[in-house]
């Protein structure tokens, strides 16, 4: 009975996230006892509304709270923070520098010496501080952040090679995979994932870094103990790190990675789906009033049951 009706109340309540949903994997979700990623990833932003979602998912917090958990991790420096482009000192727009927003993905602009135009960027910045982000994808914690943009260091490799971004997935504590993505901004970007003892994954598609056969570096397992570190008490968290040289910077956390519809198939998918636990969420783990405290007992229940009746 809890199923239909929960579903019956998300199809209705969030026709648009459950119908571009059902695009994504051809079929309805079953949002209710959600099983596959993308349930999942849509059961979040339905249901779990962690209060610590919106304060990772400000750029500017993260770095605090990357630094509370690791405190020799190296961070990029924040140069300047403001609401008005035209308050940024000259100096800063020659650059090396990254100008970014604070309260949503891919909005950033790199300065690197070259000369800017000051009005299009100008207009650029205040479509960005214009609105909140993500809303469109149910992107709830992105929704409130204080909207600012920033400028912040660029850090680059020693000769100013581009760095190596790790995209770090961690369930309940643990690392289940990583990308590492190559030259993410340049000509030929690659990528490669690997499991939490360094061993490749199989090549996945995806529309722009072609697969690269490439052990992980010295580093990996440095990099695996700090996003385990940065991700405990989250029962799924994407935790992202720029390698320079032998140097681990905090990149930033990511909420709803790829917006909540990641592709991924073969053992990637059986990984991801089997590593999620939602029973250590924030919903399921603090206690709920009304209908959400019934629904989320039931839940927790038909998980429990579904687990004790699996294959051992």
């Amino acid at each position: 009975m809890w199923q239909v009706a929960v579903n019956a109340f998300v199809y209705v309540r969030h026709f648009r996230l459950t119908h571009q949903c059902r695009q994504k994997m051809g079929r309805y979700p079953n949002v209710a006892v959600p099983v596959s990623f993308e349930e999942k990833f849509l059961w979040r932003k339905i249901f779990d509304r962690n209060p610590l979602f919106q304060q990772i998912s400000d750029k500017l917090l993260a770095k605090r709270f990357a630094a509370s958990r690791l405190p020799n991790v190296s961070i990029p420096r924040t140069l300047w923070v403001g609401v008005d482009f035209n308050d940024i000192p000259e100096e800063l727009l020659k650059g090396p520098a990254v100008l970014k927003s604070n309260h949503a993905s891919g909005q950033f602009y790199f300065l690197r010496g070259q000369a800017v135009d000051r009005d299009k960027l100008k207009a650029m910045t205040d479509n960005w501080l214009a609105r909140p982000y993500g809303q469109g994808n149910g992107e709830w914690a992105y929704r409130d952040i204080d909207r600012k943009i920033f400028i912040e260091e660029l850090v680059t490799g020693v000769n100013g090679e581009p760095l190596e971004d790790y995209n770090v997935y961690v369930m309940n504590g643990i690392v289940q995979h990583t990308q590492c993505l190559r030259q993410s901004h340049g000509p030929n970007p690659t990528n490669t994932r690997y499991d939490r003892d360094g061993s490749r994954f199989e090549a996945q598609y995806s529309p722009t870094f072609v697969y690269e056969a490439t052990d992980p570096p010295a580093q990996y397992r440095e990099i695996v103990r700090m996003a385990e570190r940065l991700g405990a008490g989250f029962d799924h968290i994407r935790c992202d790190f720029y390698l320079c040289g032998s140097v681990i910077y905090f990149c930033e956390i990511t909420v709803y990675s790829v917006a909540g519809f990641p592709y991924a198939e073969g053992r990637l998918r059986r990984v991801w789906e089997t590593s999620w636990d939602i029973r250590h969420s924030w919903f399921l783990t603090t206690p709920q009033s009304g209908w959400r405290g019934i629904y989320a007992k039931y839940l927790r229940s038909k998980f429990d049951e579904d687990r004790n009746q699996s294959p051992a």
